[in-house]
């Protein structure tokens, strides 16, 4: 990185700094959701695919490996895949995917499919765990889309979405820092300091851990703008069926208005004292909808063996929430 760049990346912090007054002090901590979810009506997520909101489901139950992969449209790393008598203990389910890296490996590994024909909004949850000792991943799970669809993930590291072609939203461990974010492409993001545009981080709280060593909740949600002229797109994550609150606002939701902060390049900086967000304005195509599922476990240079699980995945028109036990009411759908 040239010396100019860096001169330009400290003035933007000190200006960013100054605009927004003092760094956050409080401890961020999580927030229950207060809406139900859908899997709150199957024990265990059984019957759960039969809901008529939900798209796609994958339990990892087919009994092979080949079996679980037939149901994928494009498929890196199967040979380090194998179906482990580990799962998450509110599950149905016996069995789970391990994707297992070695030193000198495969770069990690990754499943990928389309959601047709295309929505508006849409909700990932499912379940994963990362050993207590493994090497980081660099990207882990996406909501996207591309127009027109594509049977596999067309990338795009590096480089601004137009608006019309693609957008592409991740939640992940942020690499060795071991803190949950968003990794976020699309038309109006943010270049980082070596003027090239890489994934927008949002929520950059320290404390928001990833725990190793066992079974997570994680869930996705995307919003796209509608009419596409607007700016009241959103995303969301949910880590265990909790959001995340810091100085008094829930910064793991990010929408027309909220939270209030800045930007110091292509990193978003909450702070109260700052104006409200924007709001995502995903796309300028009305074509482009919500259409792909990438799981994708990107590890490079690992050097010892890393072992990562994924379990009960399950796409929907709503939000999911963690498995547990039903209360013998239905939720209903949102109008």
């Amino acid at each position: 990185m040239g010396k100019t760049v860096w001169i330009r990346m400290g003035l933007a912090c000190v200006a960013a700094m100054c605009a927004g007054g003092m760094a956050q002090a409080s401890p961020g901590r999580f927030v229950p959701e207060t809406q139900p979810g859908l899997a709150a009506n199957y024990v265990g997520d059984q019957g759960i695919a039969s809901d008529p909101d939900v798209i796609f489901t994958e339990d990892f139950e087919e009994g092979s490996v080949d079996a679980v992969v037939s149901r994928w449209e494009n498929i890196m790393g199967k040979a380090i895949m194998s179906l482990d008598a580990d799962a998450p203990a509110a599950s149905a389910g016996s069995h789970s995917l391990l994707m297992t890296e070695v030193p000198g490996g495969s770069n990690g590994a990754h499943l990928y499919r389309r959601l047709l024909p295309g929505y508006n909004q849409l909700y990932v949850r499912f379940y994963t765990k990362f050993d207590l000792d493994g090497y980081y991943n660099h990207h882990f799970v996406w909501l996207g889309g591309y127009n027109p669809s594509t049977s596999w993930p067309q990338g795009g590291a590096g480089t601004k979405p137009a608006g019309n072609e693609r957008f592409t939203v991740g939640v992940e461990p942020s690499g060795n820092r071991w803190k949950w974010d968003f990794y976020t492409y699309w038309m109006e993001m943010r270049s980082g300091a070596d003027l090239n545009y890489w994934g927008n981080d949002f929520i950059n709280d320290p404390t928001l851990a990833v725990q190793r060593g066992k079974w997570i909740c994680a869930e996705l949600m995307v919003k796209l703008n509608d009419p596409v002229t607007e700016y009241n797109g959103e995303q969301q994550i949910w880590i265990d069926g909790q959001s995340w609150e810091r100085d008094g606002q829930i910064t793991s939701h990010v929408g027309p208005g909220y939270p209030h902060g800045h930007w110091v390049w292509d990193s978003f900086q909450t702070n109260p004292a700052d104006p409200p967000f924007e709001g995502m304005r995903w796309r300028m195509d009305e074509a482009l909808k919500i259409n792909f599922l990438w799981l994708e476990n990107y590890i490079t240079d690992a050097d010892r063996e890393t072992k990562v699980w994924f379990d009960d995945v399950v796409v929907a028109k709503r939000y999911i929430g963690p498995m547990g036990q039903s209360t013998g009411v239905r939720t209903p759908s949102p109008e």
